[in-house]
């Protein structure tokens, strides 16, 4: 497989069950109406588990937007928890309907009965890594009822450099 890069991040899928919807037209064309959408999304067949995943706060020098942001600053925790909620509720909505023709982004094989994994892989900068858990409860209470409609198995919020020196998704470099 060929690794692709997000944020400056790169990530090597197993297989060519993944998607991007920023690369989709069907997306591309509602994005101009404040439509946000998860970064990359994977299927892994074998456990019928869709991993959408959303990487915040990268340094990248192509893109000034992706940088590390000091927690401690109110403003920009807030601004987190509305974007990581837009993109979120936004990702399910294109994945459970089609009125605007998102599944054709999407990959053959997603049932009723695939488990839906949400992380939210965040850059912190060093020592602002528990702060995290404040920014995943709150998600977690916003997005209650939307969890429960599209019966989401978790919705995690965690550093990058955990995820990274874990290898809790192995795929992501």
């Amino acid at each position: 497989m060929m690794p692709h890069s997000e944020n400056g991040v790169q990530v090597h899928f197993p297989d060519n069950n993944y998607f991007f919807f920023g690369n989709c037209a069907a997306y591309k064309a509602i994005s101009g109406h404040s439509v946000k959408e998860m970064d990359i999304c994977w299927l892994d067949t074998s456990l019928n588990t869709l991993w959408c995943v959303e990487l915040k706060a990268f340094d990248d020098p192509n893109n000034p937007k992706f940088f590390q942001r000091d927690l401690t600053d109110g403003n920009i925790v807030q601004y987190w928890i509305d974007e990581l909620y837009k993109k979120t509720l936004h990702t399910l909505c294109m994945l459970e309907t089609d009125r605007s023709n998102t599944n054709a982004c999407v990959v053959q094989g997603i049932t009723d009965q695939t488990i839906f994994k949400l992380v939210h892989l965040i850059n912190v900068m060093p020592g602002q890594e528990t702060l995290l858990q404040f920014i995943q409860d709150e998600l977690r209470i916003m997005l209650k009822p939307i969890l429960a409609i599209y019966n989401v198995h978790s919705l995690t919020v965690i550093p990058y450099s955990l995820a990274k020196n874990k290898a809790i998704l192995p795929w992501i470099v």
